[in-house]
């Protein structure tokens, strides 16, 4: 039943798109009768000084034009290729018919232009050319007898088709190459944003699963024998898991159309509590911090990732050590300085996502990351963040 109900909106909507197609727009109505009425004052007005051999506008002759102004105008934009056919067969009939020159050829203009326009290269090239072999014939069979040169008249008369098929293609180009744009913006925009989530996952789940596989293992090794130590270890585990499931509803909060709350622990405020909670999973850490502890809402969300990160990769890879997170604010830079005396990172071994996602975030803020091996033994990671105001 589903199915069928499913089936049948989609075929509603094809079928409301194809009437949409089909049916012309007012606007383009009014512009056939516009056209109509200025393509038959104006071939009128334009007959009067035209040699004698040229038949007068009949009943047949305006029929004629009123056809090839309403097949111009009205599906132009729907049919652009339909349009130029009828434009072709009704202004060629009347030429042949031996009507005379005049605003007529308006209609070869404007439909060459729309199919320039809207259509590939290669098809409007090729109905342009089909449409200026055909006028160009039609002119010489009606020249022929006469004193002038018909070929060089059919040839610059072809100039009617092929400047407005050039302005049309132009226009294609030119749309064609903002619609390519516009996609690799959308694509790149949200390429970025499928790494910026995937940072901020790894930042909040990779802190917190570290910090929760430390204290498994410290539950895991007194157990037997120190039970109240195993039990601090698992109440570690319960807030840890906690306040990084906090931190990823917050995260996820970012998409929904509403602020962040008030309290978002991603910040300079929120580093105490960071600190405490890595404290509190088995890494001594020595803080030390100069300077306005004030900082601005990014700059401070990212030297917060910067330590954050750093302890994380401390806590997987350093061993037992101590880790040592120092910030310094200058007048108008920032540094972020996290060190440990272990055994560090192998130096072959990969840059992790960590890493690549601090150095994202510090030079989104046009600062420098350094992180390698210190002098003396140990990992360090060093940030320069440049800061919007001196310190006061």
């Amino acid at each position: 039943m589903c199915g069928h109900t499913r089936a049948g909106r989609l075929g509603g909507m094809v079928a409301v798109l194809g009437d949409r197609l089909a049916r012309p727009a007012w606007s383009d109505v009014v512009l056939g009768a516009a056209l109509a009425v200025a393509v038959v004052a104006g071939t009128v007005a334009s007959s009067v000084g035209q040699a004698d051999r040229s038949r007068p506008v009949d009943a047949v002759g305006l029929v004629l034009l009123v056809a090839a102004a309403a097949v111009t105008a009205v599906p132009r934009r729907t049919m652009p290729l339909g349009a130029l056919a009828g434009a072709v067969l009704l202004v060629n009939a009347y030429l042949l018919a031996g009507y005379p020159y005049g605003p007529v050829l308006l209609c070869l203009v404007i439909t060459v232009f729309e199919v320039a326009r809207q259509r590939p290269l290669a098809v409007s090239a090729a109905a342009g050319g089909l449409a200026a072999v055909i006028s160009s014939a039609t002119l010489l069979l009606r020249l022929i007898g006469d004193g002038h040169s018909p070929a060089l008249l059919a040839l610059a008369w072809t100039g009617w088709i092929v400047l407005p098929w050039s302005l049309g293609a132009l226009l294609h180009v030119r749309d064609a190459a903002r619609r390519r744009a516009r996609r690799d913006l959308i694509a790149r925009t949200a390429l970025e944003e499928r790494m910026r989530l995937a940072g901020e996952v790894h930042d909040i789940a990779g802190h917190g699963f570290a910090l929760v596989t430390m204290q498994a293992g410290v539950a895991l090794l007194v157990f037997d024998e120190q039970r109240d130590q195993a039990r601090l270890s698992l109440e570690a585990i319960q807030e840890t898991s906690i306040a990084a499931l906090a931190d990823l509803r917050r995260m996820l909060d970012t998409f929904h159309p509403r602020s962040p709350g008030p309290g978002d622990p991603a910040g300079v405020a929120g580093l105490a509590g960071l600190i405490q909670q890595v404290r509190a999973g088995g890494l001594p850490v020595e803080v030390s911090t100069d300077g306005p502890a004030e900082l601005p809402e990014q700059l401070g969300a990212t030297v917060y990732r910067v330590v954050q990160e750093a302890l994380t990769n401390v806590l997987r890879h350093a061993g037992p050590t101590r880790a040592e997170v120092a910030i310094h604010r200058g007048d108008r830079h920032v540094q972020v300085r996290v060190a440990d005396r272990g055994t560090g990172p192998t130096a072959t071994a990969p840059a992790g996502r960590g890493l690549a996602g601090m150095r994202r975030r510090v030079e989104e803020l046009d600062g420098r990351l350094a992180a390698g091996p210190r002098d003396g033994g140990g990992f360090q990671v060093v940030a320069w963040l440049p800061a919007p105001e001196p310190a006061r």
